[in-house]
């Protein structure tokens, strides 16, 4: 780093006035504000604001600035590095700017230069930061021939029964009408399959605590896959809508059991929730002891725990309530330092770890929406190694 800042410091010099600022230690999620020296936006030294950060390559982190017309307010980091030049009356918008953190952590050193033009690229000073241009989107070639419908759902129900499906169903799909399920405790993978490619149609899923059915768009090759969880028995009414004709739709059912050990003391609608954001169907088949839980609403929660030594867990955070744009769970355990997020429309994130000898683990929930609440668990699944205690 140090190099690094001497480089740019150097191609900075010819630049009217530049100035390093203090150097700030952020953790993920946390905000600085940007304070801009008076002589930064003074016009009889220059016309030009420029803006650069520079942290470890591996650091990801978001600059915000004033919405002006014409102009992004947004920029992701490249690098760990990031360079923003104003001109004009468009740097007002940097008298409003702050800077977040996305990664665990990381020490981020800020440089201010003014000048009569833009400074110079900052990869003229650190081309090794140069990610690149974006590669074209490559050519993948003709589509693959589309297998007989009896072959697709053939293997469905062999990936279904791979998985851990306690059972498999197909039900033809009629042209007018629908098809009544009742549905089991547990989550349920969906195919509706066409004998051949047709017009556009949807997939309508109806249950009768809903105002209005569910609906889904068929691919290009007349294909609609969907999955739902449930806690309780739950009556379905499955039907199709769309310029029909006469295709034979077919509709097959992959039904899995809950996984042992899923609380049920929040309610259904949180566990089921909760279900989904530990996998669906992919969710552990046991999900061991519930050692911690916890309710929280939007921002950024902390959440600090003492665990057992040499014991692996799994975290998940799922959203309840409200609109959440993301929710994000992170965890420190020792030399661990791990992430995960979800984004609009998804449950919740997850995130399986084991401790060490020491067993202080930090954890900590982010959400971002509109009334957002989240339920987050914790379950222990086992020990780390065999023969930990």
């Amino acid at each position: 780093m140090g190099t690094d800042l001497a480089r740019v410091r150097k191609e900075l010099a010819g630049q009217a006035q530049s100035e390093a600022q203090r150097p700030r230690l952020l953790e993920r999620g946390e905000v600085m504000p940007l304070s801009l020296p008076a002589w930064a936006l003074d016009a009889t030294r220059g016309d030009c604001t420029t803006l650069l950060f520079l942290a470890p390559v591996p650091t990801q982190f978001l600059l915000h600035v004033h919405p002006w017309p014409g102009l992004p307010n947004a920029f992701a980091s490249s690098a760990g590095a990031l360079q923003l030049t104003r001109c004009g009356r468009a740097r007002a918008s940097l008298l409003q700017a702050f800077v977040e953190m996305r990664s665990p952590r990381a020490v981020l050193h800020t440089l201010v230069a003014v000048g009569a033009q833009a400074a110079a690229p900052l990869t003229d000073s650190l081309p090794e930061r140069d990610a690149g241009s974006a590669a074209p989107v490559g050519d993948p070639g003709p589509p693959l021939p589309r297998a007989p419908l009896d072959e697709r759902l053939r293997r469905f129900e062999i990936l279904a029964r791979e998985a851990g499906a306690v059972a498999v169903e197909t039900r033809l799909l009629p042209e007018q009408g629908y098809v009544r399920l009742v549905l089991e405790p547990g989550c349920h993978r969906l195919l509706a399959t066409t004998k051949a490619s047709s017009e556009p149609y949807q997939l309508l899923l109806q249950s009768p605590e809903a105002t209005k059915p569910e609906r889904h768009d068929a691919s290009a090759e007349g294909d609609v896959a969907h999955e739902l969880c449930t806690v309780r028995p739950r009556p379905l009414l499955v039907s199709v809508e769309g310029q029909l004709g006469e295709v034979e739709r077919q509709l097959a059912i992959g039904h899995f059991s809950l996984p042992r050990g899923l609380p049920g003391r929040f309610g259904p609608a949180a566990a089921e929730r909760l279900l989904e954001a530990l996998g669906g169907s992919s969710a552990p088949k046991a999900l061991g002891t519930l050692v911690a839980s916890s309710l929280g609403a939007q921002g950024r929660t902390p959440l600090p725990r003492s665990l057992l030594p040499h014991t692996c867990y799994v975290a998940v955070a799922a959203a309840i309530h409200g609109q959440p744009s993301a929710v994000s769970l992170a965890v420190e355990a020792g030399t661990l330092n791990a992430q995960s997020s979800s984004a609009e429309g998804q449950p919740g994130p997850r995130i399986a770890f084991c401790t060490g000898r020491e067993a202080q683990v930090s954890l900590d929930v982010e959400a971002r929406g509109l009334g957002v609440a989240w339920l987050f668990g914790l379950f222990q699944v086992g020990p780390a190694r065999v023969g930990a205690p």
